[in-house]
């Protein structure tokens, strides 16, 4: 796992950077040839704890060289890199361990590069993601011995 300090001024660098490199990109090919993430956002609340999927389909002519996920619990300093792995049909996934889902919510964002060395992201440093978590309702004691008695 790789630790990246975000600074507003390699922030404001990286925006700069991606909006020419997405300028040059789309003034050289044709729309149906650029790298693609296509990623559905969790609309839902996830289970705090346990280890949360993220998939996204990400597409290229080129072929993908590498595709990972950066993500921090809400609020945190450093996004921890995971790599996503392909599992088939253009589709990669990646596991967030259980501990970086013990908060109330875990920011991400997904990046990829081609083999033609275009770089594409679903959210960044700067307006990451996010998925917000809650725990499993318990039910008391008195609840369970009333199910119990019904």
């Amino acid at each position: 796992m790789t630790r990246v300090r975000p600074t507003l001024y390699s922030f404001a660098c990286c925006l700069l950077a991606l909006a020419l490199l997405s300028t040059m990109v789309a003034a050289q090919q044709p729309q149906e040839a650029r790298l693609a993430i296509d990623h559905a956002l969790f609309t839902r609340v996830q289970r705090r704890g346990v280890p949360l999927v993220i998939e996204a389909t990400i597409t290229s002519p080129a072929g993908i060289r590498k595709a990972e996920v950066f993500c921090r619990v809400t609020g945190g300093g450093d996004f921890t890199a995971l790599s996503m792995e392909s599992v088939g049909n253009n589709l990669y996934r990646s596991v967030v361990p259980d501990w970086m889902t013990a908060g109330k919510g875990l920011e991400y964002y997904i990046t990829a590069t081609d083999e033609r060395g275009q770089s594409t992201s679903q959210g960044f440093v700067g307006f990451p993601l996010s998925v917000p978590f809650a725990t499993a309702q318990t039910p008391s004691q008195g609840e369970r011995l009333k199910a119990l008695q019904e």
